[in-house]
């Protein structure tokens, strides 16, 4: 399966991954562990019962919100989900970025998922970041969903 994601095209466990988040539908939440904990519930409602999805997973001495690994009949492979509530400030860029740097993108299927405000700016900031990997330059995407 390929899923188109503006210009970006995805394809396999990925693809199907963002297909799900963005139909997740949260509603507003006071902080960024209600909006992990809302995400992890909707998730483990809507994915195959034999994925197995954690929280706080620690990987390279970074903690992530969620892993998911899905082991399938046509599709495998892990993935890991940051969960930022109001992406409204530099300082709180630089820390997503300094956590997404510590998984290794490139070498790690990683969704940035977006909650609350989100300032355009910052959010074009990112992008251009990990532009090269949303763009399938790298082995293993990093997606952005605002939601």
């Amino acid at each position: 399966m390929k899923l188109t994601k503006g210009n970006v095209a995805f394809s396999g466990l990925e693809a199907n991954l963002i297909k799900v988040i963005d139909a997740w539908q949260p509603p507003p939440l006071p902080t960024e562990l209600r909006y992990r904990d809302a995400l992890l519930d909707y998730l483990r409602a809507n994915v195959p019962n034999d994925c197995r999805i954690e929280k706080e997973y620690r990987h390279n001495g970074t903690t992530i919100d969620l892993f998911l690994r899905w082991n399938g009949l046509l599709l495998n492979g892990d993935v890991f989900l940051e969960v930022k509530r109001n992406l409204n400030k530099k300082t709180t860029l630089d820390r997503l970025v300094g956590q997404i740097e510590g998984l290794e993108p490139g070498k790690r299927s990683i969704v940035i998922v977006l909650v609350g405000e989100t300032d355009r700016t910052l959010l074009d900031r990112l992008r251009a970041k990990y532009r090269a990997f949303e763009d399938a330059q790298w082995d293993r995407p990093v997606a952005i969903v605002v939601k």
